[in-house]
């Protein structure tokens, strides 16, 4: 499943269960997914000069959590950043730092300029490229020994990654920024780490974190002396794309492949090894089926992160925090600056859980690797495009569903008994004829068979109009065509009568 923070479970687990069958295992249940929705815009204070332009924060989910995370940009470019920001940050006092030529002459002042904390932030980016370890854990409170520890850690972990353009980027400040009776200041400060894995992100993407500084006088450096993340205005997750496994791993395991970059706890560093040509496997059957049918190269990433855990805590406390219960989600992350680039989804982060059962076995942790990449390959197709009620669910599920059982035969589907079922009327719904929609998908009892309903779909247009004009639909539909508008383009039929053909197929294909 492609998702943000939140999740159902990868493959969704059906209430129905064919007597003569073992229980099946667990797919993902994706709520409902607005493609781009309202949000706030990411932070953008005044003070900034020719400000880079941030992603907004993580969305309500969907099934790819990035559409709504993009969601935003339709709104702020109608409406302007500092009015959405405004509606959500409204309860919070908010000072800008000054220029230096704004500053009064008052010799007891203590203040902090935007000038002191661009340089602050130029020169933590500096020290991390440059591997000054000294120069960057400099800025934290020397006092504070787990913070300069923790903030070891990070630089080390950072540093063995295979990430170019690493820098960090002021998003927001709160607090005051002077203080005309001389006394000391603490304010926060919202900071966007700007990163590229290189060979796989398209584009800059970056996570975000939340400082406390410290100016204990009018001579006093800015001492940094506490770091989060920083909080998300709008969804389920509580951060923006926070924690990274440099931020709370010990130490990061990476296996890299010609398509893959693994990253795993030292403590399965032995299973990553197994796994990763698993994953570059699965890769270079997604890249090529991608390819080789017209997707458009340019926004087609050349790789894949991964990140492997153990448990769905841990898999909810990676690139978010939040409750998670699938079993593998790709995160899609919104490009950092977004000014004239088409790409307005940089990069995507997949994070797999090796304790679900998918990974059992080889086939299964080749389907699931399948799965995810489909929508992390296809990410970067999205143009930002407002709706108010996103992608449909059966063209991106049904599509990763595709492309994850490419070649196989439906009777062979783990759903195909329950498909069967549901046309015998023994589901919670009858089968009416209609492609699922989306205020549909996850009615209880349904929501895996949904999830077959659009393979089928995906399966109709492989078969009979080929696999070429599949993905030509698919792309037309992340860039922004209605279903409708889509399949009368590409295929030359309205989706009524796809639909007809559509419910014929299934009939054909289970009853």
């Amino acid at each position: 499943m492609t998702s943000g923070p939140a999740g159902g479970q990868y493959p969704p687990q059906s209430q129905w269960q064919h007597p003569q069958h073992p229980q099946q295992p667990q797919w993902p249940q994706p709520p409902q997914q607005p493609q781009w929705q309202n949000q706030p815009q990411p932070y953008q204070p005044q003070w900034q000069q020719q400000p880079p332009s941030p992603p907004p924060p993580p969305p309500r989910r969907r099934r790819t959590w990035l559409w709504v995370t993009l969601g935003l940009f339709a709104v702020v470019l109608a409406v302007g950043g500092g009015a959405v920001v405004g509606l959500v940050m409204s309860a919070e006092k908010r000072y800008d730092p000054f220029d230096k030529e704004e500053l009064a002459s008052d010799p007891n002042s203590v203040l902090v300029t935007k000038q002191d904390l661009q340089k602050l932030l130029q020169g933590h980016s500096e020290a991390l490229n440059a591997g000054d370890l000294k120069a960057y854990t400099g800025i934290f409170d020397r006092k504070n020994a787990a913070l300069v520890q923790q903030q070891t850690r990070i630089f080390n972990n950072l540093r063995k990654l295979p990430i170019t353009q690493m820098s960090y980027q002021t998003l927001q400040q709160q607090g005051r920024t002077q203080d005309s009776f001389g006394r000391g200041l603490t304010f926060t400060l919202d900071v966007a780490f700007v990163h590229q894995f290189e060979g796989i992100d398209l584009r800059p993407v970056s996570e975000w974190y939340r400082w406390t500084i410290t100016k204990s006088g009018a001579d006093a450096p800015l001492t940094v002396t506490k770091v989060g993340g920083a909080p998300a205005p709008l969804g389920e997750s509580k951060t923006v794309y926070y924690p990274g496994p440099w931020d709370i791993w010990p130490d990061v395991s990476v296996v890299r492949t010609d398509h893959t970059v693994v990253l795993a706890h030292p403590a399965m560093a032995a299973q990553a090894a197994r796994l990763a040509p698993v994953a570059e496997k699965a890769a270079v059957n997604d890249l090529r089926f991608l390819s080789a049918n017209g997707a458009q190269s340019a926004a087609l990433p050349k790789g894949f992160v991964v990140a492997l855990v153990k448990g769905k805590a841990q898999l909810g406390n990676l690139f978010r925090k939040e409750k998670a219960t699938e079993a593998g989600v790709s995160i899609g992350m919104p490009t950092w600056s977004r000014a004239a680039d088409e790409v307005k989804v940089g990069a995507s982060r997949v994070v797999m859980d090796v304790g679900s059962s998918f990974f059992e076995t080889a086939e299964g942790s080749g389907e699931i690797f399948r799965h995810e990449f489909a929508h992390s390959a296809v990410a970067g197709l999205d143009s930002g495009k407002f709706s108010l009620i996103g992608l449909d669910n059966w063209v991106v599920e049904g599509f990763a569903e595709y492309v994850a059982n490419r070649g196989g035969a439906v009777t062979g589907n783990i759903r195909y008994d329950e498909g069967r079922a549901y046309l015998a009327g023994r589901l919670p719904q009858r089968f009416d004829g209609r492609i699922p929609d989306n205020a549909s998908w996850d009615i209880p009892g349904m929501t895996s068979v949904n999830y077959l309903m659009g393979h089928l779909a995906m399966r109709l247009i492989a078969e009979e109009y080929g696999e070429r004009k599949l993905v030509e639909f698919v792309s037309a539909h992340y860039r922004g065509d209605t279903s409708d508008e889509a399949l009368r383009k590409v295929l030359g039929a309205s989706e009524a009568q796809f639909q007809r053909q559509w419910a014929a197929y299934v009939r054909a294909r289970l009853g």
